[in-house]
């Protein structure tokens, strides 16, 4: 189902009225093919597997435990990323009778905490961390290493990890 409506989806992010009929074509895009049976392969090693077959670049050794992706091909993911249940990466957003959309980079060892929704525009730096029910918004960038978190997110003092005497 999922290849038979791509050729609805928009050929690169961008923005346009939601009164174009290029706007309706990707909206069924993301409304037709609701991926549910992804559900089933939750925190197994298949779901990485299944997410390049339906276009989005994953990194090797992925663990996603329940996240959602809205626009897959406009979505890459770097090695060793963990994505919690409930988080969500969303390209797109209508504002205001308009419709925008863009590209989301998420680097390697990335974690993101459940219930983080990350929206548009995002790029997250290799070892960062998005807290739990946190809000990135379009357009930020997250350093390499730092911790983030809250709504809207915000970088976070970095915990220490206690070593054992």
């Amino acid at each position: 189902v999922d290849r038979s409506v791509r050729r609805l989806l928009l050929r690169a992010p961008k923005g346009c009225s939601i009164y174009e009929p290029i706007f309706w074509g990707h909206e069924r895009f993301w409304k037709v093919p609701a991926p549910s049976y992804l559900l089933l392969f939750n925190g197994t090693p298949f779901k990485g597997l299944l997410l390049r077959m339906l276009g989005m670049r994953v990194g090797a050794r992925l663990f996603d435990d329940g996240a959602a992706f809205v626009e897959r091909p406009f979505i890459s993911l770097g090695d060793d990323c963990t994505l919690n249940e409930r988080s969500i990466v969303q390209n797109h957003s209508q504002e205001d009778g308009a419709f925008k959309s863009d590209h989301t980079v998420i680097g390697s060892r990335v974690t993101l905490g459940i219930g983080a929704f990350v929206h548009y525009g995002i790029t997250v730096g290799d070892d960062a961390v998005i807290e739990a029910d946190s809000f990135l918004m379009k357009g930020e960038e997250v350093p390499a290493g730092e911790t983030w978190g809250a709504n809207p997110a915000r970088e976070l003092p970095t915990r220490s990890i206690p070593t054992s005497a």
